[in-house]
């Protein structure tokens, strides 16, 4: 019987996986943040008008505009430490999503909240987490709430 010859071949990529020098995995993580951290005024800048239009619709009762402004807070708020600012959107998100109770009383309740989170540079004080835990009862409360009591 014949035996089998087995080939070994290195990837272009193997060999330089396994070529000294390059840079370390902590180096790289050091790299990326530096370079997020150059456009984080411009992303709070950018949900700054997030916020303005989520108030905007909040006044003119535009329900439909609500989750997707919430859904855009949550997701550049994902990219920086914005300490508070993204479980609060998160709770917007939750509670605006077409298959929760509607209540603006609520809904406004949050985009307030979201707005002195902001204004405060998304720092973890003691009225932010006095905020969020009102956001969590806020959430719980309509949870509990049936859907034939919808505002």
């Amino acid at each position: 019987m014949t035996e089998a010859k087995v080939f070994k071949y290195r990837t272009n990529l193997a060999r330089k996986m396994s070529a000294p020098g390059g840079r370390s995995v902590e180096e790289a993580l050091g790299a990326a943040d530096s370079a997020l951290a150059h456009h984080r005024d411009a992303a709070m800048e950018a949900l700054g008008v997030i916020l303005s239009r989520l108030e905007e619709a909040c006044a003119a009762r535009r329900q439909a505009e609500i989750y997707d402004g919430a859904a855009a807070l949550l997701d550049l708020a994902g990219f920086f430490d914005t300490g508070p600012l993204h479980p609060a959107a998160f709770s917007l998100c939750e509670i605006s999503d077409r298959g929760s109770v509607w209540d603006w009383p609520s809904v406004e309740v949050h985009v307030r909240a979201i707005r002195r989170i902001l204004g405060g540079g998304c720092r973890e004080t003691d009225e932010t987490a006095l905020l969020l835990d009102g956001l969590v009862s806020v959430r719980a409360r309509l949870q509990n709430r049936s859907p034939a009591r919808q505002n």
